[in-house]
């Protein structure tokens, strides 16, 4: 499951789209340069989607920082990120987002995202189960890269798939 919730974390970070921004007056942002923000991040994700991971390297920072990585762990550097990205095209067939909301506020952009697919394999921790994923998802951007990601899910609909794989773990282990 932890597994499941760090790819959906990295997808998360792709999952921004233009529905919604705001202006910092503080930090010198216009409404243009937010709405700009969240084009580049609706760029990536649509990039994921479609597996053509080629545009995400002019928007991600070669110093970049993914903070949510598999396992909890951080992943380093634009490089490392593109490749963790077109991973998660291939590990979940029919991955789509439905973006609720997003707001942009001076550097960082802000999504609640719902996510559903189906991974390929058990890499994620729930091979053929559906995923049906509420999250938000904090993208901060210097210039026109992006620098970092934070991604968070809803704890009860994570508790809730934890409670069902027990489930079926039970159920397979009572067949046998």
């Amino acid at each position: 499951m932890k597994q499941i919730l760090t790819g959906l974390s990295v997808v998360m970070f792709l999952l921004v789209s233009c529905k919604s921004s705001t202006t910092d007056t503080n930090a010198g942002n216009t409404n243009t340069e937010n709405e700009t923000h969240i084009a580049d991040n609706n760029k990536i994700y649509k990039a994921i989607e479609t597996g053509d991971v080629s545009a995400i390297d002019t928007l991600i920072a070669t110093d970049a920082v993914e903070h949510d990585g598999p396992n909890g762990t951080e992943v380093k550097g634009r490089d490392s990120i593109v490749k963790m990205l077109g991973q998660m095209h291939t590990q979940i067939k029919d991955l789509k987002t439905d973006v609720i909301t997003s707001a942009g506020n001076g550097d960082y952009v802000f999504s609640l995202v719902h996510i559903t697919g189906t991974p390929t394999d058990s890499s994620m921790g729930m091979g053929g189960k559906n995923i049906d994923v509420r999250a938000v998802d904090v993208v901060k951007f210097k210039g026109n890269k992006i620098t970092d990601h934070w991604g968070f899910t809803d704890d009860a609909m994570v508790n809730k798939e934890m409670m069902e794989m027990q489930k079926m773990n039970s159920a397979d282990k009572m067949k046998k």
